[in-house]
């Protein structure tokens, strides 16, 4: 009797208490967009997962068994073909993260979603995976880039926003095309984002030879 008048006295405690601050952090803006934003990688996470299945096969190296080893000679012959589709989904995870919480965040601020998603896109790209001889940087494009891939997007909406709301944009007349006004709106925050971002990229490459990611992730 007394186990269950405790039981009754937490749930009363945690639905009286508890749950209403939940629903107000859960209602959060940018707390549902972060979790939008893992919903929309969540397929390429699993099937990503699914792949290294194929890729590992669940034997020992000195197996017996005739299915696993052809399995494991099969796998290691064809290792770099099977893992692309690991690196095309799992592998770049946070160009999904990034897109999602960003275009989920733009919409609850009820502004273009594919221009904001795009924008922080740019911004995480040029922090995370400056091009180098022609080719981006992979190593940030999976797990160790997802906080600063979700950083990354708030930034770039919430400068988006900020601009947008104090009129710091390239306004065109009213005969143009609500599609081609919208790429000359953003033409402002865009290089707002290079000249903040930009240079502290740098900055931190020069200062303690790492990307940005790299110094969060050391934090």
């Amino acid at each position: 009797m007394d186990s269950m008048k405790l039981y009754d006295a937490i749930i009363g405690t945690v639905e009286k208490h508890i749950a209403p601050i939940a629903a107000k952090v859960g209602n959060q803006p940018h707390v549902r967009a972060m979790r939008d934003g893992f919903i929309v990688a969540m397929p390429f996470i699993i099937v990503g997962s699914f792949i290294l299945i194929f890729a590992f096969p669940p034997f020992a190296e000195d197996t017996t068994f005739t299915f696993g080893r052809l399995w494991l000679d099969f796998a290691t012959t064809h290792f770099d073909t099977i893992m692309m589709p690991f690196n095309m989904s799992m592998g770049i995870m946070t160009i999904f993260v990034s897109l999602g919480v960003a275009y989920s965040l733009a919409k609850a601020y009820k502004m273009d979603g594919i221009t904001s998603a795009v924008l922080s896109l740019m911004c995480f790209l040029l922090v995370a995976a400056p091009a180098q001889d022609g080719s981006l940087a992979m190593k940030h494009m999976g797990g160790t880039g997802i906080f600063t891939a979700v950083m990354c997007a708030f930034f770039a909406v919430e400068l988006y926003r900020f601009m947008k709301k104090h009129n710091i944009t390239i306004r065109m007349p009213e005969q143009v095309p609500p599609a081609i006004a919208r790429s000359f709106e953003v033409l402002l925050p865009v290089l707002a984002v290079f000249v903040t971002l930009y240079p502290l990229s740098i900055f931190v490459q020069t200062q303690y030879d790492m990307l940005i990611p790299d110094a969060v992730m050391a934090m």
